[in-house]
């Protein structure tokens, strides 16, 4: 019973989240899934009941698509999700995971002082509006680059998220588009590390049964934060992703301590 009700929890709480701020369901869910049900065990339901939330999330904000910068960022993970694989043997995680933790925590703590001082990007206008001072050719290396650094660290460290989410408050999107494209990069990573866990035996019968306890907090927590989220305007918003990227980046550190 204590095992059900933990797994609901997680996956509530990693839910409500996902479906507020586009991202984090892993950084919440995964401690609680990793204390009941151990790691291997814990990556497996979250490959299957995060992917869903995050199908759910897309579905939900799919007007806020912006397909040509889902499309520069998706080129650039394809690619780079092989090589981080690659590199997983050939580069120490420990100072690499470490080094991208402290660089949330600058990125959000410069946040914050910017919005303290009254500062801060503007909001970037919308797909279809003429940009006059902006190169599209630099928009689609920048976008590229970035969904490369992702696929990256995703291949190598399954920490895809970091590069998307910096990206994407930077631009200050609308919560609708920031939703929206990081949810397409996650599908297509998460479906990849899906099939391998399939293929290397995480998923098993066990992880079935447990996905199942997650289904009732799953369908919660994103009840929960669909009535919520109207109540979140644009500014809240960021400063929501500012708290979260602090936030990833301490996680990051702390994992990168306690790795061998």
């Amino acid at each position: 019973m204590m095992t059900f009700l933990a797994v609901a929890a997680a996956f509530a709480l990693g839910a409500f989240v996902q479906t507020i701020a586009g991202f984090g369901s892993a950084l919440v869910a995964m401690p609680i899934l990793t204390q009941f049900l151990g790691v291997q065990a814990a990556a497996g339901v979250m490959s299957i009941v995060g992917a869903t939330v995050i199908v759910v999330v897309l579905f939900q904000n799919r007007r806020g698509l912006r397909w040509r910068e889902a499309g520069r960022l998706l080129c650039g993970t394809v690619v780079g999700i092989p090589v981080g694989a690659w590199a997983l043997t050939a580069l120490p995680a420990a100072p690499v995971v470490g080094l991208l933790g402290v660089l949330l925590i600058a990125y959000a703590l410069h946040g914050v002082r910017a919005a303290l001082r009254g500062g801060g990007p503007e909001a970037e206008p919308g797909e279809d509006a003429p940009q006059t001072k902006k190169s599209p050719w630099r928009d689609r290396i920048t976008g590229a680059a970035v969904g490369f650094c992702a696929g990256l660290l995703g291949g190598a460290y399954a920490t895809d998220g970091p590069p998307l989410v910096m990206y994407g408050a930077h631009r200050r999107w609308p919560k609708e588009t920031f939703r929206a494209v990081l949810q397409a990069c996650f599908l297509v990573d998460g479906l990849l590390i899906l099939a391998m866990y399939s293929g290397n035996g995480v998923v098993n019968a066990g992880v079935l049964v447990y996905c199942l306890y997650g289904v009732p907090g799953m369908l919660l927590g994103l009840a929960a934060g669909t009535l919520l989220d109207p109540r979140i305007n644009r500014e809240r918003f960021h400063r929501l992703l500012l708290g979260l990227v602090f936030l990833l980046g301490a996680g990051l550190l702390a994992r990168a301590l306690f790795m061998e």
